[in-house]
């Protein structure tokens, strides 16, 4: 039996978060080109940027562990002006889905939510991430608005959902 954790992030969690992330678009994002990906990564996901992410005091981020090795990453954010809560990313390296882990990232997400007394969760996903896709729709997900999502030179439709808690 294996071992899962969710934690909050630490500084010290800056590589590895960067290391799944890459490792996870790259593997998964097919239908972008690699150049975008990497240009959307060091745009966004470098040092400095998440620097700021970690001590935005609308966002909150996780580590998932199995057995205690860093394998997963989620990014919540509290948008006091749209008065949504929001899963802004979630991801886990390809090969070790199926654990569980995106179910337990995803409880924790639905308890920080409640404790803000928000009636649902949202998020986006792009649309031709259909195994994210269909797995966030098995969560419970309903999709109702779609807009456009630039990463690099390219642009790819993302479909926007929520989920009731």
């Amino acid at each position: 039996m294996y071992e899962i954790k969710i934690r909050s992030w630490l500084k010290s969690d800056f590589t590895v978060v960067r290391k799944i992330l890459l490792q996870t678009w790259l593997e998964t994002y097919s239908f972008i080109p690699e150049e975008d990906i990497h240009f959307h990564f060091e745009k966004f996901y470098n040092e400095a940027k998440l620097n700021i992410l970690y001590t935005d005091p609308h966002t909150q981020c996780f580590i998932s562990e199995l057995d205690e090795a860093p394998v997963g990453w989620m990014k919540l954010f509290n948008n006091v002006s749209q008065k949504r809560f929001y899963v802004s990313s979630l991801y886990v390296l390809p090969k070790f889905q199926g654990y569980g882990l995106g179910k337990r990232l995803m409880s924790k997400a639905e308890e920080i939510a409640s404790s803000k007394h928000y009636d649902r969760i949202w998020l986006g996903v792009m649309k031709e991430n259909k195994k994210a896709l269909n797995w966030y729709e098995k969560q419970g997900f309903d999709f109702i608005e779609e807009e456009p999502f630039q990463m690099g030179k390219t642009t790819v439709m993302h479909l926007i959902g929520y989920k009731l808690l």
